[in-house]
């Protein structure tokens, strides 16, 4: 495109073999069409819901679970010597039924994400008016062909990448494409040097970009995927999708759980059989293999899903749709948020923030409050007479200068409608870029007037008396010099300076040049495109978050500067760089001082990408927000793309993993804290289900050793596994969040999914296999003497190698039952006080329950306790005790289990009570020392803050 726009008309016409009079001939439209292809952009791949259910079956977790399941009927057929009964699947539908649940939750969450992304598609826009034969036409965008000669006005999107060869005052908002949020003036002349700058091509227009005033006539030069926008698009769909942080760690997870339940079965099997009776050697082998599987955590792929999916549901509530499960987690691990100023730190909307008259700078809202007079009424009036922009309800056509007069005229109670209807336009002079001026005559109370807006030292120059303080008299120097000062003073803020005059000596008869002369000085407004008030607040709580927030714009530096000073991003110069000087350095520079830049300027596409890339590079987790075509690539390349759903194009939302659908970047703070939240509450699940199973099988192996027999059989670990885990660790996910965790830092760089659980897993681990070990005593307690006859005590029974496996069974048969009470209920306990919060940022112990979580534990627990008195389920399938061996005698073993099981839970809450109070209350010399210092810095980095913020209040109250 860079070498286009430096071709003269002629050779633009010799190029692409057009006449530029009428255009091509439809003929020669119909055979370019034909041959180069319809001006479409590329579509994104879609793959079909059955592709992505399928995928699922395939993750790491799933694969060992599906390998589990097959086992499981392996081992039931080798124990039962190779008989096949209904029996022989239980296990095997119990895992197929969670491998196909998840992947379920999955496709359902990546669909519904899609089409929701899909709902918001309203960019675009496919008719353009096409000359053809020197006729004009309006035609389906997607038949442009190169050479075709577009017509443009205000209010139309640019259909395709265009060369202008006639123009009228035409502005073009390239916003999407440049970042600049002022419309860039577009002339006909060519270009006298290449640049590869798209904000510097005056003379092209580009496809998907919009018109907010003037007219003009373009060449077609370029289509669908040659356009600037097509090459975007086609780079994001040609990107492999990478694997979210969440995901590499669940694979790095599982790997490591298959190997460990390798080595516990192979270990459980040896150990058995060269200790016990070789003829068991099934049996051992049904134990090994059902211990192995007891390792794997069947429940923990429906567990993250099942979390996730809550937590995208909660962030839709918060108009965050998240278009991968997985990404939730991510957005959670961020710690650099890049975000685009254009609508996404800003509103968007050029708005008045000063006035000047009377030779002084007045606040917008203070000007408003001022009574009415004859000087303030020809204010506003000049604000929208000489004025081209349309408002009516939702619809805002116009340059965003022009819309924010009017805008602001309404505010003081002047509606540009009825003002125009009032006093009408007898007579203009178009703006031109030249002079800078636009002048119009209306009819004020039947006398003609004549107002003028432009640039303030245009203004100055046709000026010769000035209004002020309700009188006219003329204009001095050292009026225009306070003037002049003003107004540069508030240019070094970024605000943009438009003045205003008029006089009533309006002669028809004279050249209309004579209207732009002897002119009355009214004033002048400062306006800018101002931040959100939502996004002030957000910065500061993303920095108390320790997220680093890094602004990108295509604005000039200066501007950027004064946004950042408002959002305390960025304080001086030093802290901005613009792209000319990003050009020159290379990628080590970057690396060496991008923690330090907080405001990149003037930026392209490719710089965006540079950008996020070096921050990575640096072990940073990085966010990019944005809306437009340029901010695409780079939100393909974070680790978490965040677009915008109202104003965010295409493009930009299928380049993303996270769409905002109010456009607030307030709402991706929230975003981050529902992403710390559920990556807590996962860490919750996993802690919780491996330091059961791990209890489960270490209790298990030391009795095996011991006894030389299992203490319990396959159904019961399958049992544990299955219903008692799933019920328990599903519903931790469904837990309030704790809004904590946005006052620390994230974890940068890599970082295991077991950091800090380590210790909770061992103290978990330690008073459980403690706990069912007493169980399993206490139960052999109770063992009948008729059941181990013929010897004196039921561990010489189980060690009397001629014992067949069911006189095992049946010798084992209340010890078993007692350690099941208590394997199955302890967990229902002790699962609501695995608390992985950040307790050390809160003196004060705050108690907030998971209502689910409870609930579900009564379920679980209860359903323990009843499935001990079903007949069939408690003796033929889990092998407890039947119905007819409890008596008056023994029930009470029961209550005493009970009470077993309850031990690990109070150890827990023991130990977690004295480590709370002793950090807190008891703290030690040095580590009170510690937090005293850490105290002081804090305090002196926010006085730090306010003296500046109070400097800098100063210095705008002194100019």
């Amino acid at each position: 495109m860079k070498e286009i726009c430096t071709k003269t008309k002629k050779e633009l016409a010799k190029s692409f073999e057009t006449d530029l009079e009428s255009g091509l001939t439809q003929e020669e439209a119909q055979i370019r069409l034909e041959k180069n292809g319809r001006n479409e952009l590329p579509k994104g791949k879609v793959t079909h819901w059955v592709v992505i259910f399928l995928k699922t079956l395939l993750e790491p977790l799933q694969l060992i679970l599906l390998a589990a399941a097959i086992i499981s009927v392996v081992t039931s057929l080798v124990a039962s010597n190779w008989e096949v009964s209904g029996e022989t699947f239980v296990d095997f539908i119990v895992i197929i039924c969670i491998v196909i649940i998840d992947g379920v939750l999955e496709t359902v969450q990546e669909v519904k994400a899609r089409k929701s992304m899909d709902s918001l598609k309203s960019f675009t826009k496919p008719h353009a008016i096409v000359i053809r034969s020197g006729l004009q036409q309006d035609i389906d965008a997607s038949e442009l062909v190169i050479g075709d000669l577009v017509v443009l006005e205000a209010g139309k999107y640019v259909p395709a990448d265009l060369i202008i060869i006639e123009a009228s005052d035409l502005m073009v908002d390239e916003s999407i494409l440049s970042g600049e949020s002022v419309p860039s003036l577009k002339t006909s002349h060519h270009l006298a040097k290449e640049t590869a700058i798209l904000a510097d091509m005056k003379n092209a227009a580009f496809m998907s970009t919009f018109t907010t005033a003037g007219r003009a006539i373009g060449m077609v030069v370029k289509t669908g995927i040659q356009t600037e926008i097509g090459k975007i698009a086609e780079s994001i769909n040609e990107n492999d999708e990478a694997k979210t942080p969440l995901e590499k760690k669940l694979i790095k997870f599982s790997y490591w759980i298959a190997l460990a339940a390798l080595v516990i079965g192979v270990l459980i099997f040896l150990t058995m059989f060269l200790k016990g009776n070789s003829k068991f050697w099934p049996s051992y082998l049904m134990v090994a293999i059902t211990l192995a599987i007891g390792v794997i955590p069947e429940c923990l792929a429906a567990v993250v899903s099942i979390s996730l999916s809550f937590s995208t549901k909660r962030m839709a509530r918060e108009n965050v749709i998240v278009k991968k499960l997985a990404s939730v987690e991510t957005l959670g691990s961020v710690n650099v948020i890049c975000t685009d100023k254009t609508g996404t730190l800003t509103v968007n909307r050029m708005t008045i923030k000063k006035i000047m008259e009377n030779n002084e700078v007045l606040d917008s809202n203070a000007f408003l409050k001022k009574t009415n007079s004859s000087q303030r009424e020809l204010f506003l009036q000049s604000l929208v007479l000489p004025n081209d922009s349309v408002t009516q309800g939702k619809e805002r056509i116009g340059d965003p200068t022009e819309l924010a007069l009017v805008d602001f005229a309404e505010l003081a109670g002047l509606d540009e409608q009825i003002a125009r209807e009032k006093w009408t336009r007898i007579d203009e002079i178009p703006f031109d870029s030249e002079r800078k001026l636009m002048t119009t005559v209306n009819n004020i109370q039947d006398k003609p007037t004549t107002f003028t807006k432009g640039a303030i030292d245009e203004i100055l120059k046709v000026c010769d008396s000035i209004f002020i303080n309700n009188k006219i008299r003329k204009i001095t120097e050292e009026d225009k010099r306070i003037i002049l000062k003003q107004a540069d003073d508030l240019s070094q803020e970024a605000l943009r300076i438009l003045a205003f005059a008029y006089n009533t000596n309006y002669d028809k008869t004279k050249n209309k040049a004579a209207l732009e002369k002897n002119l009355i000085y009214l004033g002048s407004v400062a306006m800018i495109d101002p931040v959100r008030a939502s996004a002030v607040e957000a910065v500061r709580e993303a920095h108390e978050a320790g997220i680093n927030v890094v602004m990108i714009t295509g604005d000039h530096a200066t501007t950027a500067l004064a946004i950042a000073k408002d959002l305390n991003l960025a304080f001086s110069e030093y802290e901005v760089i613009s792209s000319d000087r990003l050009e020159q350095m290379s990628d080590l520079e970057l690396s060496r001082i991008i923690t330090q830049i907080k405001v990149f300027a003037r930026v392209n596409p490719e710089h965006k990408v540079r950008i996020v890339k070096a921050l990575q590079d640096q072990g940073n987790i990085v966010s990019m927000t944005g809306d437009g075509v340029n901010d695409a690539p780079s939100l393909s390349k974070a680790d978490i793309g965040v677009a915008m759903g109202i104003t965010g194009t295409d493009v930009a939302k299928q380049a993303s993993d996270v769409i905002l659908t109010d456009d607030n970047f307030k709402t991706i703070i929230k975003g981050v804290g529902e992403g710390r939240n559920v990556y807590q509450k996962i860490r919750r699940a996993i802690t919780f289900v491996i330091s059961v199973n791990l209890a489960n099988v270490l209790a298990i192996f030391i009795l095996s050793i011991i006894n030389d027999a299992s203490p319990v059989e396959a159904t019961n670990i399958l049992w544990i596994n299955l219903i008692v885990e799933s019920v328990l660790a599903i519903t931790i996910g469904m837990g309030p969040n704790d809004y904590s965790l946005m006052k620390i830092k994230p974890l940068t760089g890599k970082h295991s999914l077991f950091e800090g659980l380590w210790k909770p897993m061992f103290k978990i681990c330690l008073f459980s296999t403690g706990a069912a070990i007493a169980g399993f005593y206490l139960g052999m307690s109770f063992t009948p003497a008729e059941f181990y006859e013929g010897k004196d005590t039921w561990y010489l029974f189980l060690k009397d190698q001629s014992t067949s496996l069911s006189e095992r069974v049946r010798v084992m048969s209340f010890g078993r039952t007692a350690m099941f009470i208590v394997m199955t209920i302890s967990p229902c306990f002790y699962v609501n006080l695995i608390k992985l919060s950040n307790w050390k940022a809160n003196p004060k112990f705050q108690f907030n329950p998971n209502v689910p979580l409870v609930f579900a534990s009564i379920f679980a627990a209860s359903l323990n306790i009843i499935v001990l008195f079903i007949p069939g389920l408690n003796d033929v399938v889990l092998m407890l005790n039947p119905i007819e061996y409890w008596n008056a005698h023994n029930w009470y073993m029961i209550i005493e289990a009970l009470g077993i099981a309850m031990i690990p839970g109070a150890l827990i809450l023991l130990t977690d009570s004295l480590v709370f109070f002793t950090y807190h209350h008891l703290p030690k010399s040095w580590e009170r020392n510690r937090r005293i210092a850490f105290e002081m810095v804090q305090n002196d980095n926010k006085k730090k803050v306010k003296k500046t913020n109070s400097v800098i209040e100063k210095d705008k109250k002194n100019n």
